[in-house]
């Protein structure tokens, strides 16, 4: 990679932006299924910064809540030689070949989405141990008109983020088998919603009822 690709976001203070982005990580989770403002770096330079197929969004997120420690998967797109040099050279990270051993998994796009059950489903000790998804390219736009309720939402809400055809049938399965199941940081242009396993998904015709 070239010193240019291995840029970190041109952050003026790295560790307080890192800080900042893990917080609204935090918020979002804890408040999910709402998009949250996200702008990691100044537009005009963040696209020349990062090796192709990372966006400034993921990388972001990478910086903010990847270490030494912490196991990786990447999806399809961004699993190339140059994307794993930065991952490794930044955030010091042990990537993995299975998306069963990762504790945070990185998918450039919903087309290179696995199935929710491919990833850790987390253990009845340590649910915690899950993978977290964060999930780039994602964008604004209603599916098939789906009510989110849960922790973190005032009655309901519109889950206001476009995914595939079948990820509502996925996450439902996901939230029925709390404690266990993923989490998801969903991130676009400026913006960035949480989804935890505790936030039920329904079609907005469906009673809020039937998730309680």
């Amino acid at each position: 990679m070239s010193d240019q690709q291995c840029s970190r976001l041109s952050w003026a203070d790295p560790v307080g932006q890192a800080q900042q982005v893990f917080r609204l990580a935090l918020t979002a989770l804890s408040r999910p299924a709402q998009a949250h403002v996200f702008v990691p770096c100044p537009a005009d330079t963040a696209a020349d910064e990062l090796p192709a197929g990372l966006s400034p969004e993921l990388a972001a997120l990478a910086l903010s809540l990847c270490d030494n420690e912490t196991t990786v998967w990447l999806a399809p797109g961004l699993d190339t030689e140059d994307v794993r040099a930065w991952f490794r050279f930044h955030c010091g990270t042990v990537l993995v070949a299975e998306p069963a051993q990762a504790a945070f998994a990185f998918v450039p796009g919903t087309e290179a989405l696995p199935d929710l059950r491919c990833f850790h489903q987390g253990e009845a000790e340590y649910p915690d141990r899950s993978t977290t998804i964060c999930l780039g390219g994602v964008e604004e736009g209603e599916t098939a008109g789906i009510t989110a309720s849960g922790p973190g939402i005032v009655g309901s809400c519109t889950f206001a983020c476009r995914m595939p055809e079948d990820f509502l049938a996925q996450w439902q399965s996901n939230h029925e088998q709390f404690p266990l199941g993923v989490d998801m940081l969903l991130c676009g242009p400026d913006r960035l919603t949480g989804l935890p396993r505790t936030t039920c998904l329904t079609p907005a015709a469906d009673e809020v009822s039937k998730c309680m």
